[in-house]
C-alpha cells in the first residue's frame, strides 16, 4: 500500500506527485497544511522517526510504501522507478541514468535551496503573518536539526540577508543557464523522453515566471520557458497541479534544504 503526505503541489511536494500521476500507481494521499505547523502537532496521525525527524530536505513530502517511512523528494522518486517499473522514468543505459543523477545533485543542493529561499521571504512570511503566527512554534525550536529550526524563523521574523537573497538569485540564474544550454540539442534534460530529471527540475521552476520574471522570460530564457509548457502539459503534471488547494501551487513555499557550500 502507497501513502503519500504532502502539500501543495510546487517544490519537493510536487516531485511525487508527478511521479504517481505518471506511473499510474494507486495512492493514498494526506494533505498536510505545513504552514500551520500540522506535521509538529501531537495529533499528526504519522509516527515520527528518525527519517522525519532528520529529514535534510528541510519540510518535505513522507512516502509510505508497506509501512516504510521513505524522505528526500528525489530519493523517492528513485524508490517509485525501482519498486514500480512500470513506465519507467530513466532511460535503461547508465551514462544517462548517470546524468539524472548529476543533475539532482545540481537541482537539490544549488536551485532549490535558492529558488526556496526566494519563494519564502516572497510568500510564506506574508502567509504566517495573515494566519496572525508572529512567533516560532516552541515545537519547532525544539526540532533535531537546528537549520530546520533557523530557516522556519526567517520565515517568521524576516530575517533574510540581502547577501544571501542575492546569492539565491545567482544560483537561479546558474541553473536556468544550465537549463537552456542542454535544451539547445532536446527537448528533455536527460535522454529522449521525460525523465526523472525533467520532473526534479520542473517541480522546482515551475514557479520561475512569477518568482523571477527578470531571470525566466522569454527574452532571456525562450527555451526554459517553452520547456516548463511542455512539461504542464503532460497529462501527470495537470492531474498532480489540479490537487492544490489553494489554487495558486507556484505560491507554496515552505523552508528547504540547507545552501550548498559549492555552486
Amino acid at each position: 500500500m502507497l501513502e503519500l503526505y504532502h502539500w501543495e503541489p510546487n517544490g519537493s511536494y510536487l516531485k511525487p506527485l508527478i511521479a504517481v500521476h505518471e506511473k499510474g500507481l494507486e495512492v493514498r494521499c494526506i494533505y498536510v497544511d505545513v504552514p500551520a505547523f500540522e506535521h509538529f502537532s501531537p495529533d499528526f496521525p504519522l509516527a515520527p522517526s528518525l527519517q522525519t525527524s532528520l529529514q535534510l530536505e528541510g519540510e518535505g513530502p513522507i512516502l509510505i510504501h508497506d509501512g516504510v517511512q521513505i524522505t528526500e523528494s528525489h530519493f523517492m522518486l528513485q524508490y517509485l522507478d525501482d519498486a514500480f517499473p512500470q513506465r519507467p522514468l530513466r532511460p535503461a543505459n547508465p551514462v544517462d541514468r548517470w546524468r539524472i543523477l548529476a543533475w539532482a545533485r545540481f537541482i537539490n543542493e544549488v536551485f532549490m535551496p535558492a529558488v526556496s529561499t526566494l519563494g519564502c521571504r516572497r510568500y510564506l512570511r506574508p502567509l504566517l503573518r495573515a494566519r496572525g503566527i508572529t512567533e516560532l512554534p516552541e515545537t519547532v525550536w525544539q526540532l533535531p536539526l537546528k537549520l530546520r529550526s533557523e530557516v522556519w524563523a526567517a520565515a517568521v521574523y524576516g530575517s533574510y540577508p540581502e547577501s544571501l537573497v542575492q546569492d539565491s538569485c545567482r544560483k537561479i540564474r546558474m541553473a536556468v543557464k544550465r537549463i537552456e544550454q542542454t535544451l539547445r540539442d532536446s527537448q528533455w534534460l536527460v535522454g529522449t523522453s521525460c525523465s526523472l530529471a525533467d520532473i526534479d527540475a520542473f517541480a522546482i521552476a515551475n514557479c520561475l515566471p512569477s518568482l523571477v520574471p527578470e531571470i525566466v522570460n522569454a527574452s532571456d530564457s525562450p527555451r526554459t520557458l517553452e520547456w516548463i509548457e511542455r512539461m504542464r502539459a503532460r497529462p501527470a503534471v495537470r492531474d498532480a497541479l489540479a490537487m492544490s488547494r489553494t489554487g495558486r501551487p507556484e505560491e507554496a513555499f515552505v523552508p528547504g534544504p540547507e545552501h550548498a557550500r559549492w555552486g
